[in-house]
């Protein structure tokens, strides 16, 4: 029986070790849920002693930190392609669409970039990384009526998409849609949910 101290021989090697521990974080995560993850299991994945994370992590939430940051720089890379017109309301069906995608490709990051309990948001760099991420999504949304309170307008949006993805990720989308799955809910339903939710037309800004 292999001893759980002992570094996973297929591990790291060469290069980073960071950077391994962050990999190996992330694919217990995607994996297992943040639930299925600990400091031990990462080291054994990385192929390095079990106080190696915490040397370089202080704790297992310097470590799932880094795994939220990941988690956002992937978010804003998929917000990012999406192309973007003059037509604000046009343009935020496509984000919101993007933004459910990314939640049902990653749940693992997703549900853990916006957990208090396990990932430090006093670091500057998770601040910086969120706002990063979602910079141009929130012009998007304020683009649709310039005169109104932009903040309010983030707050709200923004809330109705984050919960859209979550409870897509819960599976509730297939007890209200014939137990559809939720890759097919976000191909089939939610662009038609969407536009119902925020038509775009002759009136939105530019």
């Amino acid at each position: 029986m292999e001893n759980p101290d002992t570094p996973a021989k297929s591990g790291y090697h060469h290069g980073n070790l960071k950077e391994a521990l962050i990999e190996a974080a992330d694919a217990i995560i995607r994996e297992k849920g943040v639930e299925g993850f600990s400091l031990r299991e990462a080291a054994r994945r990385a192929g390095v002693s079990i106080g190696a994370p915490a040397h370089h992590f202080g704790s297992a939430t310097g470590l799932l930190t880094e795994v939220a940051l990941l988690g956002y720089g992937s978010l804003g890379a998929a917000l990012n392609a999406v192309t973007t017109s003059d037509n604000a309301g046009a343009d935020l069906q496509r984000l919101a669409l993007a933004y459910v995608r990314f939640a049902l490709a990653y749940p693992g990051r997703f549900r853990l970039m916006f957990r208090p309990d396990l990932v430090n948001r006093d670091d500057p760099r998770y601040a910086q990384a969120s706002t990063q991420a979602l910079s141009d999504f929130a012009k998007t949304i304020a683009r649709r009526d310039p005169t109104a309170d932009r903040m309010a307008q983030i707050f709200i949006v923004w809330s109705s998409i984050h919960g859209i993805a979550s409870l897509a990720l819960d599976g509730k989308a297939k007890y209200l849609f014939d137990g559809i799955t939720p890759d097919d809910f976000a191909a089939d339903i939610l662009p038609n949910l969407l536009a119902t939710a925020w038509p775009f037309g002759g009136n939105d800004a530019a």
